[in-house]
């Protein structure tokens, strides 16, 4: 009896030496897992904020191009809309009456004007007029065009002005009720290209200096395609004092 009595005793001794082990390994704690830091980039690396840097200056230059294209397109669209407007008004207009045969063709005399903007007598007083430094001839231009092409009349009161003049301004003019690069580069090249005509014309180069007036400045009301025709123009002022208050003879 007692064996079989020590016995049993073993045996429940190993069971519950068993049951502890288990226990112990179901109650051990997990190790905490590591982070692998081989990929990692420094949040100041010098490489990675120039490259964000660079990333910045193209989308700022794209924002820039983006809004100049837009600038253009608006003024573009100004200009299709004043064309439309032009050929509008024109289809609308009755046709001009066929004049009746005359002998004799009767000039037409310039508007009446004060003594200080009298024409001179091959000129319209549009064209010219006198100021109390010299003269200021115009030249008009088509729409959008810049070539300098005077009349023969206007070509030799400028002949015969620019030879003694102490100094000339030319200042180029457009339609535009706004400033915008496409008419800025218009107002420049209509300067630009009546100061050549007058050198190749008898003017010294030194004494001309240029300007230009891309909006703004009319010399007569904006609101129509005459008015708008007018104010597309050149100016050629000329300071002499010999001219001042005179009219300019033609010179062949």
């Amino acid at each position: 009896m007692k064996i079989k009595r020590a016995m049993s005793l073993a045996g429940f001794s190993l069971c519950m030496v068993g049951a502890a082990v288990q226990l112990g390994g179901c109650s051990s704690v997990p190790k905490p897992a590591e982070a692998d830091g081989s990929t990692r980039v420094p949040a100041n690396d010098t490489t990675r904020v120039q490259a964000l840097q660079q990333r910045v200056n193209a989308d700022r230059q794209l924002l820039s191009e983006n809004n100049l294209l837009r600038a253009q397109v608006d003024v573009l669209q100004t200009k299709l809309n004043e064309m439309t407007s032009i050929v509008r008004e024109a289809l609308t207009l009755p046709p001009a009456p066929r004049p009746a045969p005359a002998p004799v063709p009767v000039p037409v005399q310039p508007p009446a004007a004060s003594p200080q903007s009298m024409a001179a007598p091959d000129l319209p007083a549009y064209a010219y007029s006198t100021n109390s430094s010299g003269v200021v001839i115009r030249v008009f231009h088509p729409f959008a065009r810049t070539e300098f092409e005077p009349s023969e009349q206007v070509a030799q009161a400028l002949r015969a002005s620019v030879r003694t003049a102490e100094q000339i301004e030319v200042r180029g003019h457009t339609d535009s009720n706004v400033v915008n690069p496409i008419d800025k580069l218009i107002a420049i090249e209509r300067a630009e290209k009546a100061r050549t005509w007058l050198i190749n014309n008898g003017a010294e180069g030194s004494k001309i200096r240029t300007k230009y007036f891309t909006a703004g400045n009319f010399l007569v009301e904006n609101k129509t395609p005459q008015g708008r025709s007018m104010n597309r123009r050149v100016e050629i002022d000329i300071r002499n004092q010999q001219l001042a208050g005179k009219h300019v003879a033609s010179s062949n």
